[in-house]
């Protein structure tokens, strides 16, 4: 047992190289395989125990560049940086061990169906984790996944559904290696990996709609520390100003999340409204990001405005948990206090807001975290040519988060068919095609503006038309099902 721990914490950690920047694939699968291997044959406890260890190393490999964000910039202690990042990580795990233990109390793994079970356990555990507290579905399985041929299943099934695949494929290849039934778990293995060769190009679900947008996006690379001291407010809202006016006369032009360090109310009738009218008069439709008080004016919302030949506003409805905002009951706040804890609590918008016209098309809006969210981002993007995310990676400082959000933000361009601009305060901006390539991208920490020209879209992929709901219906008529077996094979027994 100790050697199947070890080497489950060991895979664990190995399967993160399959996610940005590293892209090696092979070993998520290996370790993917190295995992059901060592479960097999265990009972409930042992199962739970080992998809635990898995999970552990996983995410607190995938995650650890939370520290960065608690300790430089929440003021904990270096200490409690390390204990909120384990903390995050075991609860994390907590997720895939509960549910393969529940799948294992429901069938054994000699059971011909146990290959559906164990990956439907595994989509189960990344939809629920995508949920509970605000929701964190990071590292979704999927992801490592999307330079390979399988991304052809993400406008059908979305990254859940890729992940469900992924670990149903590898547990009939563990089936295989023991009972060899070939018809009942060569043939699915088979059937993927063909399907995979012959579905089409998630762009051939959409088709161009109107002329093509010159583009300019604005890296203005503002240091997390630097932001909001005082004397650094002229200097970063002169020098988004000035790039703005270097690239009027695109058809749109965005600035990255909460851009300058000032409130909306604070700027609109001067500043914005100065830059408005150049971009106006020039045609230009100019997208930032920025901080608006709610109606009470008791907190604030992360939002994004339309000024120049664009209008609207659009307001985040997917907070970042222990970011933007703290999802513990009131009790437990002074708790915040005792350890000298910075944190914000943020107001959210509503879904179903508008879209931001732009030209003879729309853009569908999202900040940051939000495009973490597939399902959202997909019914959300119906009716929108394009998708624009702002953000801001400083808090992680030269870390793998920036990579990893690049990565999930081509996932989206792939579900939905749609191109995305991409805006990051310090990089990485990039322009993603709607096949999910990087189409241009300027490098991280350089203050700089990426000019491209990009084609809007119209039509809906499967996964934009029911998004996460099959796999969340099927995860759950599964289970049923094989609770009623395993509840009606207890009573055959005892009887």
């Amino acid at each position: 047992m100790w050697v199947r721990l070890f080497g489950c914490a060991a895979a664990g950690g190995v399967a993160t190289l399959g996610f940005a920047p590293f892209g090696w694939w092979p070993l998520t699968l290996l370790a993917m395989l190295a995992l059901l291997v060592a479960i097999r044959g265990q009972g409930p406890g042992r199962t739970a125990l080992l998809g635990f260890a898995f999970g552990l190393t996983h995410f607190t490999s995938g995650i650890y560049w939370v520290f960065y964000s608690t300790v430089y910039y929440g003021n904990a202690a270096p200490w409690l940086g390390v204990v909120l990042v384990c903390l995050l990580a075991a609860v994390l795990a907590l997720f895939p061990a509960v549910l393969l233990w529940f799948g294992r109390w429901l069938l054994p793994s000699t059971s011909p169906v146990w290959p559906l079970a164990v990956g439907t356990a595994w989509t189960a555990s990344e939809l629920i984790r995508g949920t509970v507290l605000e929701g964190f579905p990071w590292l979704a399985t999927g992801y490592a996944f999307a330079d390979t041929s399988m991304h052809g299943w993400a406008p059908v099934l979305g990254v859940h559904g890729m992940s469900w695949l992924l670990w149903s494929v590898v547990a009939c290849v563990v089936a295989l290696l023991w009972q060899r039934r070939w018809l009942v778990h060569g043939l699915p293995v088979l059937a993927v990996v063909v399907s995979a060769w012959v579905l089409p190009a998630p762009s051939s679900w959409t088709e161009a709609d109107g002329p093509v947008l010159d583009v300019a996006l604005i890296q203005g690379n503002v240091a997390q520390a630097d932001k909001w001291r005082d004397s650094e407010g002229p200097r970063i809202a002169g020098l988004y100003e000035r790039m703005t006016d270097a690239a009027l006369g695109a058809d749109l032009v965005v600035w990255p999340e909460v851009a300058v360090p000032y409130t909306y109310p604070q700027i609109r009738n001067g500043y914005l409204a100065r830059i408005g009218r150049r971009a106006a008069d020039a045609e230009t439709a100019v997208v930032l990001g920025t901080l608006i008080p709610n109606d009470e004016r008791t907190q604030m919302l992360n939002s994004v405005v339309g000024i120049g030949a664009t209008e609207g506003t659009y307001l985040k409805r997917h907070l970042v948990p222990f970011g933007e905002v703290f999802p513990l009951p009131d009790f437990m706040r002074p708790l915040l206090d005792v350890v000298d804890l910075r944190f914000a609590n943020l107001d959210t918008g509503d879904a179903g807001q508008p879209h931001f016209p732009i030209g003879q098309t729309a853009a569908s809006i999202s900040i940051c975290f939000e495009d973490v969210f597939g399902d959202e981002i997909a019914r959300e993007a119906r009716g929108s040519g394009l998708l624009v995310n702002v953000t801001n990676d400083a808090w992680f400082h030269n870390s793998t988060a920036a990579p990893q959000h690049l990565q999930i933000a081509r996932m989206r361009s792939v579900e939905t068919a749609r191109p995305m601009l991409k805006v990051a305060q310090t990089g990485i901006t990039a322009i993603i095609g709607p096949d999910g390539e990087i189409q241009q991208q300027v490098p991280q920490f350089q203050v700089a503006t990426l000019r491209g020209r990009v084609q809007p879209v119209r039509g809906q992929t499967p996964y934009m038309r029911w998004d996460d709901r099959p796999l969340w219906w099927g995860s759950a008529l599964l289970g049923l099902a094989l609770l009623v077996w395993r509840l009606a094979a207890g009573r055959r027994a005892a009887a």
